[in-house]
């Protein structure tokens, strides 16, 4: 039996060629209760937000006529990052 891989893992490509390159930490700002992850096209690198619930279905917003995606947000800096910054 082949081994089944989450869709909100990262390497995971959908049939689309749609790939998840890593959980971003945010909320959606369109789906109540679900997390956003950043993906990205294989066939035109373009990189988006979805939806963990979307990403086995996903089409690229660029080059497929996609819908357009959660926005993708930078993480500030953590704590520790900040302490090291002070010393």
């Amino acid at each position: 039996m082949p081994e089944t891989t989450s869709t909100t893992a990262p390497g995971y490509e959908n049939p689309r060629g749609q790939v998840v390159i890593k959980a971003t930490g945010f909320p959606s700002e369109t789906f109540k209760g679900q997390r956003v992850y950043h993906l990205r096209c294989k066939f035109c690198a373009h990189d988006y937000g979805s939806n963990g619930c979307d990403n086995h279905m996903r089409l690229c917003p660029n080059c497929q006529n996609g819908a357009k995606g959660e926005r993708l947000r930078e993480a500030g800096p953590g704590l520790f990052d900040v302490l090291l910054s002070e010393a």
